[in-house]
């Protein structure tokens, strides 16, 4: 996967994260990934699924639709 797209993956994590005031710890069980894969897609360390996108997603009770609308950041 492209370094930049990761890059804003693991941005736009982080963002919904501090959002909805979840720990890396809590969004992974939300999600039903291993803590430390969630801490290498922040840190974009390494590729992701859509898979696992969708799951981070669904945690933020979003689609993936709405989580890829970068713009969404700058309206909160």
């Amino acid at each position: 996967m492209n370094k930049d797209l990761l890059q804003k993956i693991a941005q736009r994590i982080k963002y919904l994260r501090k959002i909805y005031g979840y720990t890396q710890d809590e969004l992974s069980y939300r999600a039903n990934i291993a803590r430390s894969t969630l801490g290498n897609i922040e840190t974009a360390s390494n590729d992701v699924t859509i898979t696992k996108i969708n799951n981070i997603a669904n945690s933020f009770d979003m689609s993936l639709s709405e989580f890829f609308d970068w713009k969404s950041e700058n309206k909160k």
